[in-house]
């Protein structure tokens, strides 16, 4: 397995991570938060929370491209870096974009 694949099946697996704590952690955010709550069980939440592990962070994913793995030049909204993107739009795959004319 080259560089290339290796960072791409990295940040794949860093998401899968993200995406199975992230349910939990809002929940045990929302525990910690409330004032409803005895200080016993928020306390415990709070152990809980910071005991996940590191990969489960949103700052550990990069954002990257879905096609090519690319991290410079990636639009926010469509995940392709910009070569990716101008080859989309002039195929007419993206709705909602076309070529630039003046």
């Amino acid at each position: 397995m080259d560089r290339h694949n290796l960072w791409i099946v990295t940040d794949s697996v860093k998401r899968k991570h993200y995406l199975k704590y992230e349910f939990q952690k809002q929940l045990l955010k929302s525990i910690k938060l409330n004032k409803n709550i005895a200080y016993s069980y928020r306390y415990h939440a709070y152990f809980m929370l910071i005991n996940k592990p590191r990969i489960t962070r949103r700052t550990f994913m990069v954002n990257r491209c879905i096609v090519s793995g690319r991290v410079w030049g990636v639009n926010s909204k469509t995940y392709y870096t910009r070569f990716v993107f101008r080859d989309e739009i002039y195929q007419s795959n993206l709705p909602g974009f076309r070529r630039a004319s003046w």
